[in-house]
């Protein structure tokens, strides 16, 4: 028996190497949720090339009075751009532009995704904000949510980044390779015959564990509720164990997938802007009490 379940996996491996690699992370769609829930977020359309000739769509969020910092924001794995806004659309009123950008694929952004076309896109969307004139090109701060966050992570951790000053990974999974194998064991009966060779179906090409450690020395918030059934909890807290300080991890007590923006926000939203407040300002002074208390102590070694 266990020969012929074997022997059906290697049949059926060639149809699922690239298709199920693909379904596991990827579900973008190009419906207008701003129209179809009825909210309506002032905000700028942008367009940015990437470098193998595609068109991304993004909107520019701009900040209420004097800029404080622009945040890059790089949304999950599902959707677009018109409903992830709704996690960072309070930013502008406390002073921060965010620029949030549709990986190809996804809303009006051209193209279908890949792991390296999101990783390039994620890049193109850093160095168009930098380029703007109302955007301080040394104080920008790159936040990730789900798949976002690993995508943000990986960047910082293997990219020069002019001008970052704070990565936050929220429900972010620490390699693509580890979540995928749990994802395929989901799956009901094939997930078992398959999961021997989940290897081959999801490398962990580009992910976050191997280079996290290279963020520091800009500090690193990772956030996770501890009842994600998505991405569990275990992720951030491999990632808080690879990364060098300064480094935080907020766990939030009976969180489910990014919510720590949605329904923790009226105690999530203060305490991360006080952390941006210390990410730019270099003042450990100006975090939450909690997160002194648990900020780790910067290296000595010098900048990247």
């Amino acid at each position: 028996m266990q020969g012929i379940a074997r022997g059906l996996a290697i049949v059926l491996l060639p149809l699922v190497l690239g298709g199920c690699a693909n379904g596991l992370f990827y579900y973008p769609d190009r419906k207008d949720y701003e129209a179809q829930i009825g909210y309506s977020i002032p905000h700028e359309d942008v367009w940015i090339a990437t470098t193998d000739n595609l068109r991304l769509h993004g909107w520019f969020l701009k900040a209420q009075g004097a800029s404080k910092g622009t945040v890059v924001f790089l949304h999950g794995n599902a959707q677009n751009l018109t409903s992830h806004v709704l996690y960072v659309s309070w930013l502008p009123e406390a002073g921060y532009n965010v620029l949030i950008v549709d990986y190809r694929g996804y809303g009006m952004s051209l193209g279908e995704p890949t792991r390296r076309g999101v990783y390039d896109d994620a890049r193109a969307a850093w160095h168009y904000a930098r380029t703007r004139k109302d955007v301080d090109p040394e104080r920008l701060i790159l936040f990730g949510q789900s798949l976002g966050g690993a995508t943000a992570l990986a960047l910082a951790g293997r990219e020069e980044l002019p001008g970052l000053r704070a990565v936050v990974a929220d429900s972010a999974f620490s390699s693509y390779g580890s979540i995928g194998r749990e994802k395929i064991l989901q799956i009901p009966v094939l997930g078992y015959l398959l999961w021997p060779f989940s290897p081959l179906i999801v490398s962990s090409e580009l992910s976050a564990t191997p280079v996290v450690r290279k963020i520091a020395p800009v500090p690193l918030l990772l956030i996770h509720g501890d009842q994600d059934t998505v991405v569990p909890y275990s992720h951030s807290q491999r990632l808080y164990e690879k990364a060098e300080a300064p480094k935080l991890l907020w766990t939030l007590s009976g969180g489910q997938h990014t919510e720590a923006f949605a329904r923790f926000r009226p105690t999530a939203a203060p305490r991360l802007l006080k952390f941006f407040e210390y990410a730019l300002g270099g003042n450990s002074a100006h975090l939450d009490p909690e997160d002194q208390a648990a900020l780790t102590a910067a290296p000595t070694t010098s900048a990247r």
